[in-house]
């Protein structure tokens, strides 16, 4: 159980986010797709075990896992079928289909595909840690992360979050460390960044692999270019990049922080599962906050 992206978001005390239970996510609890639906969402077990929605661990660190069932529908193939019924129709009618009829055998044409279509599923963590009051969706997109968090704030009424943020300018801050080779106790720069023009939408540079203090890069910064994105490493075990939105995404973890938990076999799932997610929410909690500290 090691998170790869997080979009954080941060709650008050007393927020509604802490009567999340076990009796409320079951109200939420996975349902797979009906012959006619396209999609479903729902919560389902982390440790596989119907009767536990939400996994707690330490006291203040909690585990939601999210099941998404989607009808695979190309579009290619909605465009054939719907273009040869509407070619049937109008050899019926004796006359070109009007665009509300086409409409209504676009329609038919869905739903009949939807009967047959083969499902892909996707799963997203969601960790909320009570202690430094953050909610963290496992993604890099935050559509991804509002749709997963307004299925909770339905059954809630009320959630109140606010996006990661600091106060500082998060480019600035970056941009200092590269061009300073100074950064924060526990982190070291890494070779990856993500450069732009704030004039000119379209002029980013990728940097992968690169030296970033050698002077061409140093001249792109010297020329008005921002740091948009960058990687670090953090206490040498866990690697991850970092935008100005504070989307942490790209993280990777050291083998000896992978296989810490190796002792607990893989037979008992539940237990390893646990296990690894107490190892990692406490990395990543200290991450975070040692992150926002050093551009505060």
């Amino acid at each position: 159980m090691f998170f790869k992206n997080l979009i954080i978001y941060q709650f008050d005390k007393n927020s509604s986010i802490e009567r999340l239970d076990n009796d409320m996510l079951k109200n939420m609890a996975f349902t797979p797709c009906g012959p006619t639906d396209s999609i479903k969402k729902g919560f389902v077990s982390p440790i596989d075990d119907d009767d536990v929605l939400k996994l707690q661990v330490q006291g203040h660190h909690s585990l939601l896992k999210l099941r998404i069932e989607s009808k695979l529908l190309p579009a290619s193939v909605i465009k054939k079928k719907t273009s040869e019924r509407i070619e049937q129709l109008e050899q019926k009618l004796g006359r070109s289909a009007t665009k509300s009829e086409k409409h209504c055998v676009k329609d038919e044409v869905i739903i009949d595909l939807l009967h047959v279509a083969f499902t892909k599923d996707q799963y997203v963590y969601v960790w909320i840690n009570d202690k430094d009051k953050f909610i963290a969706v496992e993604t890099a997109s935050f559509k991804k992360a509002e749709d997963v968090l307004a299925l909770i704030r339905k059954e809630l009424g009320v959630l109140a979050l606010k996006p990661l943020s600091v106060e500082n300018n998060i480019s600035f801050m970056l941009k200092e460390w590269v061009c300073n080779d100074r950064t924060p106790p526990n982190f070291f720069v890494l070779n990856d960044a993500m450069l732009a023009d704030p004039l000119e939408g379209n002029g980013k540079i990728k940097l992968i692999d690169e030296n970033l203090t050698a002077e061409e890069v140093k001249s792109y910064l010297n020329g008005g270019r921002e740091i948009k994105s960058l990687s670090f490493s953090y206490k040498q075990q866990t690697i991850f990049t970092v935008n100005t939105e504070l989307v942490f995404s790209k993280i990777s973890y050291s083998s000896e922080m992978l296989d810490e938990n190796s002792d607990i076999s893989l037979d008992d799932k539940a237990k390893r599962i646990e296990a690894d997610f107490f190892l990692v929410a406490n990395e990543l909690a200290n991450l975070i906050n040692d992150f926002t500290k050093a551009v505060q």
